[in-house]
């Protein structure tokens, strides 16, 4: 199965999505923030590059989260700023705590487009993604650019 490297948080945001909180009055002036329920799925991955020609869609892949994560201004643009979601949502995908230079799961990679109505879409090409499955434990590889073969470091 192909992989591809997708910088943090954006990679976890295909596999897991973002949880979706709301803010409860707790009657004393002051909130809380509890669980909504809801997940928002990444259902778009933007590239300048289309899906290659060998690689014949759809196809399942992997996905590889990188270990440097994307600009923090600039997924506040896209998360907070154009989809509206919460930005305690968006700052629990920064968490340190989280793998990097992992396979956390894969989806199927269905189309590559030039316009979408997703909200997610923002590139050149959108490469779209159905049925996310994250992994129940994350498998340690080295990313590369583009489509690749994963190879598995072995644990002693």
């Amino acid at each position: 199965m192909k992989a591809l490297s997708i910088k943090p948080p954006w990679a976890y945001y295909i596999i897991g999505g973002i949880p979706y909180g709301v803010s409860v009055d707790n009657g004393n002036g002051t909130t809380r923030v509890e669980d909504g329920g809801k997940v928002i799925l990444k259902d778009i991955e933007n590239r300048n590059w289309a899906v290659p020609q060998w690689l014949k869609l759809p196809q399942r892949i992997q996905i590889h989260v990188g270990k440097r994560e994307d600009n923090i201004e600039a997924v506040m643009d896209l998360t907070v700023g154009k989809l509206g979601l919460p930005a305690f949502s968006i700052m629990m995908s920064y968490s340190k705590r989280l793998p990097r230079g992992a396979i956390i799961g894969e989806v199927d990679l269905v189309d590559c487009v030039t316009e979408s109505k997703s909200p997610w879409f923002i590139g050149k090409y959108g490469f779209v993604l159905r049925n996310p499955v994250a992994y129940s434990k994350p498998i340690q590889c080295r990313g590369k650019l583009g489509f690749f073969e994963p190879l598995i470091e072995e644990k002693d």
